[in-house]
Protein backbone atom coordinates (compact mmCIF):
# COMPACT_ATOMS: atom_id res chain seq x y z
CA UNK A 1 0.00 0.00 0.00
CA UNK A 2 2.82 2.75 0.70
CA UNK A 3 4.25 1.53 -2.41
CA UNK A 4 0.81 2.41 -4.31
CA UNK A 5 0.87 5.51 -2.63
CA UNK A 6 4.71 6.75 -3.68
CA UNK A 7 3.65 5.88 -6.93
CA UNK A 8 0.76 7.77 -7.11
CA UNK A 9 2.20 10.77 -5.98
CA UNK A 10 5.26 10.25 -7.93
CA UNK A 11 2.72 10.32 -11.11
CA UNK A 12 0.99 13.85 -9.96
CA UNK A 13 4.36 15.15 -9.51
CA UNK A 14 5.66 14.38 -13.02
CA UNK A 15 2.30 15.44 -14.46
CA UNK A 16 2.63 18.90 -12.41
CA UNK A 17 6.04 19.41 -13.88
CA UNK A 18 5.35 17.99 -17.91
CA UNK A 19 2.05 20.40 -18.33
CA UNK A 20 3.69 23.62 -16.31
CA UNK A 21 5.29 25.35 -18.81
CA UNK A 22 2.29 24.63 -20.93
CA UNK A 23 -0.02 25.91 -18.41
CA UNK A 24 2.24 29.53 -17.79
CA UNK A 25 2.40 30.34 -21.68
CA UNK A 26 -1.48 30.30 -21.50
CA UNK A 27 -1.57 32.49 -19.23
CA UNK A 28 1.42 34.55 -20.03
CA UNK A 29 -0.03 37.98 -21.28
CA UNK A 30 0.27 38.49 -25.23
CA UNK A 31 1.60 41.93 -26.90
CA UNK A 32 1.98 43.03 -30.34
CA UNK A 33 -1.16 41.32 -31.35
CA UNK A 34 -3.67 43.41 -34.01
CA UNK A 35 -7.36 42.05 -34.50
CA UNK A 36 -9.26 43.25 -37.89
CA UNK A 37 -11.02 41.83 -40.79
CA UNK A 38 -12.08 41.85 -44.08
CA UNK A 39 -15.37 41.79 -45.72
CA UNK A 40 -15.77 41.26 -49.65
CA UNK A 41 -19.04 41.11 -51.46
CA UNK A 42 -20.50 39.20 -55.06
CA UNK A 43 -23.80 40.14 -56.78
CA UNK A 44 -24.55 36.78 -57.64
CA UNK A 45 -27.65 35.95 -60.59
CA UNK A 46 -30.77 34.18 -58.65
CA UNK A 47 -31.14 31.54 -60.17
CA UNK A 48 -33.51 29.03 -57.93
CA UNK A 49 -37.57 30.13 -57.40
CA UNK A 50 -39.86 29.21 -54.71
CA UNK A 51 -43.35 30.10 -55.08
CA UNK A 52 -45.99 29.32 -52.54
CA UNK A 53 -49.57 29.34 -53.44
CA UNK A 54 -53.04 28.65 -51.15
CA UNK A 55 -56.55 26.98 -51.41
CA UNK A 56 -58.60 29.10 -49.41
CA UNK A 57 -62.27 28.93 -48.99
CA UNK A 58 -65.35 29.18 -46.40
CA UNK A 59 -68.10 27.53 -45.70
CA UNK A 60 -71.10 26.62 -43.03
CA UNK A 61 -70.09 23.19 -42.99
CA UNK A 62 -66.82 22.08 -41.39
CA UNK A 63 -67.13 18.82 -43.62
CA UNK A 64 -68.40 20.53 -46.98
CA UNK A 65 -65.28 23.23 -46.50
CA UNK A 66 -62.67 20.05 -45.86
CA UNK A 67 -63.71 18.10 -48.85
CA UNK A 68 -63.61 21.84 -51.11
CA UNK A 69 -60.06 22.01 -50.03
CA UNK A 70 -59.02 18.68 -50.58
CA UNK A 71 -60.47 18.22 -53.37
CA UNK A 72 -58.44 21.66 -55.04
CA UNK A 73 -55.18 20.82 -53.58
CA UNK A 74 -55.76 17.22 -54.98
CA UNK A 75 -56.22 18.85 -58.49
CA UNK A 76 -53.20 21.24 -57.82
CA UNK A 77 -50.93 18.51 -56.92
CA UNK A 78 -52.13 16.97 -60.32
CA UNK A 79 -51.07 19.84 -62.35
CA UNK A 80 -47.53 20.46 -60.48
CA UNK A 81 -46.84 16.87 -61.13
CA UNK A 82 -46.68 16.66 -64.83
CA UNK A 83 -44.19 19.57 -64.53
CA UNK A 84 -40.96 17.32 -64.99
CA UNK A 85 -38.39 19.97 -64.08
CA UNK A 86 -40.78 21.68 -60.17
CA UNK A 87 -40.77 20.41 -57.05
CA UNK A 88 -43.71 20.16 -55.09
CA UNK A 89 -44.81 19.85 -51.49
CA UNK A 90 -47.96 21.04 -49.46
CA UNK A 91 -47.66 23.27 -46.45
CA UNK A 92 -49.93 24.24 -43.87
CA UNK A 93 -53.19 23.10 -43.37
CA UNK A 94 -55.22 25.25 -40.99
CA UNK A 95 -59.35 25.68 -40.57
CA UNK A 96 -60.73 28.07 -38.02
CA UNK A 97 -64.07 29.61 -36.98
CA UNK A 98 -65.63 32.07 -38.16
CA UNK A 99 -67.58 34.25 -35.18
CA UNK A 100 -69.88 36.60 -35.61
CA UNK A 101 -71.78 38.24 -31.93
CA UNK A 102 -69.37 35.09 -30.04
CA UNK A 103 -71.33 32.50 -32.15
CA UNK A 104 -69.97 30.10 -34.94
CA UNK A 105 -71.76 31.26 -38.44
CA UNK A 106 -69.23 29.34 -40.85
CA UNK A 107 -65.50 28.02 -41.20
CA UNK A 108 -62.48 28.94 -42.95
CA UNK A 109 -59.72 27.32 -44.22
CA UNK A 110 -56.30 27.40 -46.27
CA UNK A 111 -54.24 25.09 -47.21
CA UNK A 112 -50.33 25.44 -48.75
CA UNK A 113 -48.87 24.38 -51.91
CA UNK A 114 -45.10 25.02 -52.34
CA UNK A 115 -43.87 24.54 -55.79
CA UNK A 116 -40.04 25.54 -56.51
CA UNK A 117 -37.06 24.99 -59.20
CA UNK A 118 -34.68 26.81 -61.64
CA UNK A 119 -36.88 26.26 -65.29
CA UNK A 120 -38.68 29.68 -64.25
CA UNK A 121 -40.14 29.34 -67.46
CA UNK A 122 -41.89 25.90 -66.30
CA UNK A 123 -42.91 27.32 -63.22
CA UNK A 124 -44.38 30.45 -64.58
CA UNK A 125 -46.78 28.56 -66.47
CA UNK A 126 -47.76 26.48 -64.04
CA UNK A 127 -48.82 29.56 -61.42
CA UNK A 128 -50.75 30.76 -64.16
CA UNK A 129 -52.38 27.46 -64.77
CA UNK A 130 -53.04 26.94 -60.64
CA UNK A 131 -54.44 30.13 -60.31
CA UNK A 132 -57.33 29.19 -61.97
CA UNK A 133 -58.00 27.62 -58.29
CA UNK A 134 -55.33 29.07 -56.11
CA UNK A 135 -54.04 32.30 -54.44
CA UNK A 136 -50.46 33.31 -54.80
CA UNK A 137 -49.13 33.86 -51.86
CA UNK A 138 -45.43 34.85 -51.80
CA UNK A 139 -42.78 34.45 -54.92
CA UNK A 140 -39.11 34.66 -53.69
CA UNK A 141 -35.97 34.15 -55.93
CA UNK A 142 -32.67 32.67 -54.18
CA UNK A 143 -29.24 31.50 -55.25
CA UNK A 144 -28.71 27.26 -55.40
CA UNK A 145 -26.50 25.95 -53.10
CA UNK A 146 -23.56 24.92 -56.23
CA UNK A 147 -23.87 28.81 -57.35
CA UNK A 148 -23.35 29.60 -53.76
CA UNK A 149 -20.64 27.20 -53.21
CA UNK A 150 -18.56 28.40 -56.08
CA UNK A 151 -19.22 32.19 -55.61
CA UNK A 152 -17.72 31.64 -52.11
CA UNK A 153 -14.71 29.90 -52.64
CA UNK A 154 -14.08 32.73 -55.29
CA UNK A 155 -14.61 35.44 -52.52
CA UNK A 156 -12.68 33.49 -49.76
CA UNK A 157 -9.24 33.44 -52.31
CA UNK A 158 -10.43 37.16 -52.68
CA UNK A 159 -10.62 37.91 -48.99
CA UNK A 160 -7.54 36.18 -48.08
CA UNK A 161 -5.56 37.87 -50.20
CA UNK A 162 -6.89 40.94 -48.97
CA UNK A 163 -6.73 40.58 -45.53
CA UNK A 164 -2.34 39.15 -46.11
CA UNK A 165 -2.09 42.88 -47.89
CA UNK A 166 -3.66 44.48 -45.14
CA UNK A 167 -1.35 42.30 -42.36
CA UNK A 168 1.51 43.47 -44.37
CA UNK A 169 0.29 47.07 -44.13
CA UNK A 170 0.35 47.02 -40.49
CA UNK A 171 3.33 45.53 -40.28
CA UNK A 172 4.88 48.49 -42.26
CA UNK A 173 3.04 50.66 -40.71
CA UNK A 174 4.25 49.54 -37.07
CA UNK A 175 7.88 48.94 -38.17
CA UNK A 176 7.82 45.07 -37.44
CA UNK A 177 10.06 42.63 -38.82
CA UNK A 178 7.29 39.93 -39.75
CA UNK A 179 3.89 38.67 -38.52
CA UNK A 180 2.58 35.25 -38.02
CA UNK A 181 -1.49 34.53 -37.85
CA UNK A 182 -2.61 33.52 -34.31
CA UNK A 183 -6.25 32.72 -35.43
CA UNK A 184 -8.47 33.03 -38.32
CA UNK A 185 -12.16 32.66 -39.19
CA UNK A 186 -14.04 32.92 -42.77
CA UNK A 187 -17.88 33.71 -42.11
CA UNK A 188 -20.30 34.14 -45.03
CA UNK A 189 -23.91 36.07 -45.24
CA UNK A 190 -26.47 37.55 -47.45
CA UNK A 191 -27.90 36.14 -50.42
CA UNK A 192 -31.66 36.00 -48.72
CA UNK A 193 -34.08 34.87 -51.26
CA UNK A 194 -35.91 38.01 -53.02
CA UNK A 195 -39.23 38.20 -52.82
CA UNK A 196 -41.24 39.08 -55.83
CA UNK A 197 -45.07 40.19 -55.28
CA UNK A 198 -46.78 38.84 -52.55
CA UNK A 199 -50.93 38.28 -51.96
CA UNK A 200 -51.79 37.75 -55.68
CA UNK A 201 -55.32 36.85 -56.22
CA UNK A 202 -56.76 35.71 -59.24
CA UNK A 203 -60.65 35.54 -60.27
CA UNK A 204 -60.84 35.07 -63.97
CA UNK A 205 -60.83 31.60 -65.13
CA UNK A 206 -57.77 31.60 -67.67
CA UNK A 207 -55.02 33.22 -66.31
CA UNK A 208 -51.67 34.60 -67.99
CA UNK A 209 -48.17 33.33 -66.54
CA UNK A 210 -46.80 35.83 -63.91
CA UNK A 211 -43.62 38.33 -65.47
CA UNK A 212 -40.70 37.40 -63.74
CA UNK A 213 -37.75 38.89 -62.87
CA UNK A 214 -34.95 36.92 -61.23
CA UNK A 215 -32.25 39.91 -60.05
CA UNK A 216 -29.72 38.94 -57.95
CA UNK A 217 -28.90 38.22 -54.22
CA UNK A 218 -25.44 40.02 -52.43
CA UNK A 219 -23.45 37.14 -51.11
CA UNK A 220 -20.84 38.60 -48.67
CA UNK A 221 -17.94 36.57 -47.18
CA UNK A 222 -15.83 38.08 -44.07
CA UNK A 223 -12.26 37.44 -42.58
CA UNK A 224 -11.60 38.35 -39.06
CA UNK A 225 -8.40 37.21 -37.39
CA UNK A 226 -5.66 38.28 -35.00
CA UNK A 227 -2.11 38.34 -35.83
CA UNK A 228 0.75 38.90 -33.80
CA UNK A 229 3.52 41.12 -35.19
CA UNK A 230 7.59 40.07 -34.35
Amino acid sequence: MPQLVRLLTATLLYLLVAYAPAMADEDAPRYNQVHFQIERSRAVENDRMQAVLAATAEDDSAARLADQINRTMDWALKAAKTKSNTETRTGGYRTHPVYDKEKIRRWRATQELIIEGSDFAELGSLIGQLQERLQVTSINFSVSAGKRRAAEDGLIAQALEAYQQRADLVRKQLAAKGYRIVEISINTGGGQPVPLMRGLAMETAAVAPPALEAGTSTLTLIVGGTIELQ
